[in-house]
């Protein structure tokens, strides 16, 4: 196996030789030993110094650098210590959640599903989320709740019934909701257990919806003036 492993061509490759200066090679083995000196004269990277200002003038497409998150106002930006300790719970959350899936158990609760709107069905989980105390403005239908109904809370019996696919797609209903109508409490919960169900990897349309859901709490953080609001 060694003798496989052998150069083609032997020559000397000790950094005395690499040291030494190379003129024009005149045999195979003084070309090598230059491209070899070279390769070790070279730093591990390299980066090419261009004038970019000749292309400002033919930008076509202009990418914001900030992500659409506003900062927190003074007082509402979380401590790190705070933020540390929410991650761990959530985490804690998303591993029960995982396990009780997991099990059989959740199976008793599937014949919940038949008493669930179908999934495809916006405005029939609109009503079923926020019931009367529904306050977004009209949606894909131009109706609203009128309906003496008390909001459905996401409890396991209703989570343990949605796929992944279901999960999704009522977070992407929740979002626009928020977007058009504004944030509630019970909409709060529905969006916390909603990302708490949400399994990895995560999908291109689950990053998608995370990224917005920041922006839009970001942006009604931002418009806060009292901590009493909620």
């Amino acid at each position: 196996m060694m003798d496989l492993l052998q150069p083609v061509i032997d020559f000397s490759d000790d950094e005395g030789d690499l040291n030494e200066s190379i003129g024009v090679p005149t045999s195979g083995s003084e070309y090598l030993r230059k491209v070899r000196k070279e390769a070790y004269d070279s730093p591990d990277i390299v980066v090419s110094e261009m004038d970019t200002s000749t292309f400002h003038v033919r930008q076509t497409l202009k990418i914001p650098n900030c992500n659409g998150c506003q900062p927190a106002p003074a007082g509402y930006a979380p401590s790190l210590s705070w933020q540390r300790a929410k991650v761990s719970d959530f985490s804690d959350l998303r591993q029960r959640l995982m396990s009780l899936r997991s099990k059989n158990d959740f199976r008793k609760h599937l014949h919940q599903r038949s008493k669930l709107p179908e999934i495809e069905n916006e405005t029939a989980w609109l009503h079923f989320c926020f019931g009367s105390s529904l306050r977004l403005k009209p949606l894909c239908d131009g109706r609203t709740a009128t309906e003496s109904s008390q909001p459905s809370l996401p409890l396991l019996s209703v989570l343990l019934c949605l796929d992944q696919p279901a999960i999704e797609q009522l977070l992407c209903y929740h979002i626009n909701w928020f977007q058009e109508g504004g944030f509630s409490d019970v909409q709060g919960q529905w969006l916390f257990a909603l990302f708490a169900c949400l399994e990895k990897p995560l999908t291109p349309e689950a990053c998608h919806l995370l990224r917005t859901a920041a922006r839009l709490c970001t942006n009604l953080r931002a418009t806060l003036v009292s901590r009493t609001v909620f």
